[in-house]
């Protein structure tokens, strides 16, 4: 190949009907060699060089995008045009002399033969390739460390193409894994495609969040059984019975320490409703209510009950984009208590506040972190990258704008 024309390239969307890429200017030039062997009666060889050269081609293939009925998403090629405007073949030494006056016959037989076959090739790689690249976007994305739950991202419905852009809907729902039962409640509408300027918007609605939280419930996972193991070693004391400087519980709640001196206290907590979801555009919030029972752990082995605190709280999380994974990170956490079963006598809201807020600060909100650090896979292609993001809180759901950059590591050309 001698020289290469790049050829000017657009993609456009067709409302109610697909995608469409066209391609044009493309030119390419050849220099090769030509030999021949031919018998009749008599044994005929010859040989020589060419070159030929194709200019001013153009090609226009159009696509739609489907569903299985298992959501997966399909694409596949409906037409295809191409034009090679000019095609030119000089042979070369030997006969060439007597070649060349017929081919111009043989010019136009394969420049018709050539764009059938550049049409062939476009729909294969749309049919092939494409749909090979397409079949990395993840529609159940497994996750947790024992891949015990799954991210369900699979089509609800085939992409709509609309004027300049497509829309595609997906379910977003949180399940069990080998339990794909619904949840009882239906998500809020998302809102309509306004004006963008980046390549590509996501909209996630608190449904997607709200769907984790009824699993969890259902699943009893949101219950921990805490000791001072748990906390970090200068926290540790905190759960002692006995120490001074009221740097344990012990100490706030003297009448523990008094029961049972040089102890250490160990927590049950676990939630009693499933925790929901809310957004709007100043912040996204969690509300939440659990209880919580404090034992102390007695020098045969045994546990004593304490107390117990029914919590209601509010949790005011902030949003991150990292790569294509959206994540949280607790801002605040307001809560009420109450004390429930009491054996211990009254306990002050004051001592009880600082109580709770040492283990809100020394486990909850660490725990509920390590939980937002795992985030939520937005799906992508294997080879598209997210740059240029912004993200922003509108009434029930949040809207990521990007721009996409794509870039494969395998070209794939095919004879």
């Amino acid at each position: 190949m001698t020289s290469f024309q790049q050829p000017s390239t657009v993609v456009t969307v067709n409302p109610d009907r697909g995608l469409t890429w066209s391609l044009s200017g493309a030119g390419i030039s050849l220099h090769g060699d030509w030999r021949v062997k031919y018998r009749v009666v008599f044994k005929i060889s010859d040989h020589g060089s060419f070159h030929a050269s194709a200019s001013d081609a153009s090609i226009s293939v159009s696509a739609t995008l489907g569903s299985t009925a298992s959501g997966e998403p399909t694409i596949r090629a409906t037409r295809c045009t191409c034009h090679i405007d000019r095609l030119k073949i000089h042979l070369h030494g030997g006969a060439s002399w007597l070649y060349n006056l017929f081919m111009g016959h043989v010019e136009r037989r394969l420049r018709d033969n050539l764009q059938e076959k550049i049409c062939d090739a476009a729909k294969d790689a749309v049919n092939t390739d494409a749909a090979r690249e397409l079949a990395t976007l993840p529609m159940r994305i497994s996750l947790g460390h024992d891949k015990q739950w799954v991210l369900d991202y699979r089509l609800v419905s085939p992409p709509a193409f609309k004027s300049g852009y497509l829309e595609s809907f997906h379910k977003g729902e949180f399940f069990s894994t080998g339990d794909s039962t619904e949840a009882p409640f239906q998500p809020s509408p998302l809102p309509s495609p306004s004006t963008a300027d980046r390549m590509a918007t996501f909209w996630a609605s608190s449904y997607v969040l709200n769907t984790a939280g009824y699993v969890f419930q259902k699943r009893g996972v949101l219950r921990y059984n805490v000791t001072k193991e748990d906390l970090s070693k200068k926290s540790r004391d905190f759960f002692n019975t006995t120490c001074s400087f009221f740097r344990c519980i012990g100490a706030f709640v003297q009448a523990v320490g008094k029961k049972f001196p040089n102890a250490s206290v160990e927590l049950e907590m676990y939630s009693s409703s499933a925790p929901m979801a809310r957004i709007d555009p100043q912040k996204l919030t969690g509300s939440f209510a659990g209880v919580v029972m404090f034992r102390v752990r007695l020098s045969d082995g045994s546990l004593e009950h304490l107390f117990g605190i029914d919590v209601k709280a509010n949790i005011t999380v902030a949003p991150i984009l990292d790569g294509s994974v959206l994540k949280a990170k607790v801002i605040s956490m307001d809560n009420t208590l109450t004390v429930i079963d009491s054996r211990v006598g009254s306990i002050s809201n004051t001592l009880l506040e600082l109580v709770f807020d040492v283990v809100k600060k020394k486990f909850i909100i660490p725990k509920m972190n390590e939980a937002g650090e795992m985030g939520i896979p937005l799906p992508a292609l294997k080879h598209a990258q997210f740059i240029n993001t912004g993200l922003y809180l509108e009434n029930d759901c949040v809207r990521i704008s990007t721009d996409v950059k794509y870039s494969p590591t395998v070209l794939y050309f095919r004879p």
